[in-house]
C-alpha cells in the first residue's frame, strides 16, 4: 500500500497517466469513425471555400466556436501532408486528448489525483473522444474554466473576476450548448436580484451574440439546425421513472426543463465545481434525449464519486460502446451480447438517476435504512416472545 502511495505521489505518476490516456484515445482513432467525423469535414470544406456553415449545411448544430476550430484544425493538415484527411484526424483526436487532459488537470487540482486517473483512463471518455471525436469535452472544459475563475465567493456582489468567469461560460455556450441552463444553476447561489439577473443573461446574451455575424444569410439555419435542433427523441428518463399520470400533460422536454431547475435549487450549498459536475449528470439523467456520445458528458462527475452505480456505469456504457452499431461494433464481442441500445440505455440512463438520488438524499437514505432495520429487529423480537 504504501508503494502505491509513494509511486502516485511521484512528480512523473500524473504526466504518465495523461500521456497513456492520449496515446489510447489515438490508437482508438486508427479503428476507424462515424459520421460525426465526416460532417466536420464538411464544415471545414465550407470555411475554406469562405461560405457560411449555417445556409449551406444542416449537418453543424452548435455555436461557431468549433467550426472555426475545424478550420485551424484543417489548415495546420493541408500544411503538415498531402494526405490531408488522415492528418486532420490525427490532429483533431489530438486536439480533443489535449482537452481531456485540461479536464483532468482541474479534477486532480479541484479534486483529487484519483478522480484525474479515472477519468483520464475511462473507456468511455477514450472511445468518445477517440473514435467519435464529439467535443462535449471542450464545452465543459471552458465550463470548469468558468466556474474556477467565478470563484465560491457568492456572497458577494458581481465582479470583474466574477463576469470574467461567465463570459467563459459564454464561450461554453458558444461552442457546444449544453451548459444552457446552468447559468440558472450559478444565479441560484448568486445573492441579489441584479446579480441573479446578469448571472443567467450574460452567458446567454454571449451566445447569442455569436450568432450576429452568420444570421443574414445564414438565419433559417441557425434557427432550424441549432436553436430547434433535437436529437433522437427516445426520452429513456421519462418512460422509466416519470409516472403516465404526468406523462398525459407534460412533454418529455418540459419535465427535463422542470428537473434541471430542481436540481438547482437542491445543490444550491455546493462548491461551482462539484455543483457543474453535478449539472452534467442531471442533464444526460434526465434528458429527453440520449446517444453515444452524450455519455462522456458525466463521466468528470462519476469520476469524481466513485460508488457501484458510477462503476456499473463505467462498465456497462463501455460494453456498449463496444458492441452498439454507432460504436466500435466489435463482430465477436456482439455475438455474445445480445443487448440492444434500449436496454443499454435504459440501464445507463437509471444508474445515473440513481447516483444523483444518492448523493442528494444518501443521509435520508442511511437514516431510513437504519429505521426500518431497527424496526425489523424489534418486531423480530417480539414475534420470539
Amino acid at each position: 500500500m504504501q508503494n502505491i502511495k509513494g509511486i502516485q505521489q511521484s512528480t512523473w505518476f500524473f504526466p504518465v497517466v495523461v500521456a497513456v490516456g492520449i496515446g489510447l484515445r489515438l490508437s482508438v482513432m486508427t479503428l476507424g469513425h462515424n459520421v460525426d467525423f465526416d460532417s466536420f469535414l464538411i464544415v471545414a470544406r465550407l470555411m475554406h471555400l469562405g461560405s457560411n456553415v449555417y445556409a449551406n449545411t444542416a449537418r453543424y448544430n452548435y455555436g461557431p466556436i468549433w467550426f472555426n476550430l475545424l478550420y485551424i484544425v484543417d489548415s495546420i493538415a493541408y500544411h503538415i501532408s498531402p494526405n490531408h484527411e488522415l492528418i486532420f484526424r490525427y490532429t483533431l483526436v489530438s486536439f480533443l486528448s489535449l482537452v481531456d487532459a485540461g479536464i483532468a488537470l482541474i479534477l486532480q487540482r479541484k479534486v483529487n489525483l484519483t478522480t484525474a486517473v479515472v477519468f483520464m483512463l475511462n473507456p468511455i471518455s477514450i472511445i468518445i473522444t477517440g473514435y467519435h471525436n464529439q467535443f462535449d469535452n471542450l464545452a465543459v472544459l471552458l465550463g470548469l474554466l468558468s466556474v474556477i475563475i467565478f470563484g465560491d465567493d457568492f456572497d458577494e456582489p458581481l465582479s470583474t473576476r466574477k463576469l470574467l468567469g461567465l463570459g467563459v461560460l459564454g464561450i461554453s455556450l458558444m461552442t457546444k450548448h449544453i451548459l444552457f441552463a446552468f447559468p440558472l444553476w450559478l444565479s441560484v447561489k448568486q445573492k441579489g436580484i441584479r446579480s441573479k439577473l446578469i448571472t443567467i443573461l450574460l452567458p446567454v446574451l454571449i451566445f447569442v451574440l455569436g450568432f450576429v455575424p452568420f444570421w443574414g444569410e445564414g438565419k433559417y439555419g441557425i434557427i432550424q439546425n441549432v436553436l430547434l435542433y433535437k436529437s433522437w427523441n427516445n426520452a429513456f428518463f421519462y418512460k422509466l421513472f416519470v409516472p403516465l399520470s404526468i406523462q398525459l400533460f407534460l412533454p418529455s422536454t418540459m419535465v427535463w426543463l422542470i428537473f434541471l431547475a430542481i436540481s438547482a435549487i437542491l445543490v444550491r450549498h455546493k462548491s461551482g465545481v462539484d455543483t457543474l459536475l453535478m449539472y452534467t449528470c442531471t442533464l444526460v439523467a434526465t434528458s429527453p434525449a440520449i446517444a453515444n456520445q452524450y455519455l462522456a458528458i458525466p463521466v468528470p462527475f462519476t469520476s469524481a464519486n466513485m460508488n457501484c452505480f458510477s462503476i456499473l456505469y463505467t462498465v456497462i456504457g463501455t460494453l456498449h460502446l463496444l458492441v452498439d452499431e454507432d460504436g466500435l461494433h466489435i463482430e465477436p464481442l456482439r455475438q455474445i451480447v445480445k443487448a440492444d441500445q434500449v436496454v443499454f440505455y435504459s440501464i445507463l440512463i437509471s444508474l445515473l438517476f440513481f447516483e444523483l438520488v444518492w448523493l442528494i438524499w444518501r443521509k435520508q437514505i442511511i437514516a431510513f435504512v437504519k429505521s426500518v432495520a431497527r424496526e425489523v429487529i424489534v418486531q423480530s423480537e417480539h414475534s420470539e416472545e
